[in-house]
């Protein structure tokens, strides 16, 4: 984590995190409930947001990770990296975020409207920064499909997670592993809807509030 939250800082990031799962329940409530897309769905709209292990989870990206990356598989170092730089550009958005609803009064304990979230959300601004994380997020995606779907990572998922154990990785390592088995039910057909329903309607969101955007995607 950056320095040290306020407490009020904390509770108005956690409501920030807790406004936007909501949002992706709104818009993507029919993959919550389809058996073979449930756990995708819940890993990157829940799991991925999730605050719950994130301060072990940021210390080990920003101290163990870098000295035995070199020691893990290429695709798996890749997925982890993917996601350490979600996670950053995603909790620096998130504290921002949660900084300016408490500038504006709010109280902790009290939640957000889906349409103060968006009003927030546009006031902040930093439209570059929100391109990148829905790039990232994007990529995401794909990376974690195409990686749960090559024949040769069934056999090396879990001396994967042996290794990252081993050297005292694995809570970076877990959310990898997570997406690999939330993907790998998920047949092709329906994972292409998916993405392209996503895509669509993140970069819909996020046109909404920077229309200047548009010209550069």
């Amino acid at each position: 984590m950056k320095d040290k939250l306020s407490k009020e800082l904390y509770a108005a990031r956690e409501e920030i995190v807790r406004v936007q799962v909501e949002r992706f329940h709104e818009y993507y409530s029919h993959y919550f409930v389809q058996k073979e897309t449930i756990e995708m769905a819940k890993f990157f709209f829940e799991t991925v947001y999730n605050l719950e292990g994130k301060e072990e989870w940021e210390s080990l990206a920003l101290t163990t990770y870098a000295k035995v990356k070199h020691m893990m598989k290429e695709g798996t170092r890749e997925s982890v990296e993917r996601l350490i730089e979600l996670n950053t550009i995603t909790d620096d958005l998130d504290i921002r975020l949660g900084q300016l609803i408490l500038d504006k009064g709010w109280k902790p304990g009290t939640k957000l409207s889906q349409a103060e979230y968006a009003q927030y959300f546009k006031e902040l601004g930093l439209a570059d920064v929100r391109k990148k994380q829905l790039e990232v997020v994007l990529f995401n995606l794909k990376k974690f499909y195409d990686l749960a779907h090559r024949p040769i990572n069934s056999y090396i998922i879990k001396p994967a997670a042996v290794m990252s154990r081993m050297l005292g990785v694995y809570p970076l390592f877990k959310k990898v592993e997570q997406g690999y088995y939330a993907t790998l039910p998920v047949s092709q057909e329906l994972f292409g809807s998916f993405f392209s329903e996503v895509e669509k309607r993140e970069w819909e969101f996020l046109h909404s509030s920077f229309p200047e955007l548009k010209d550069s995607h």
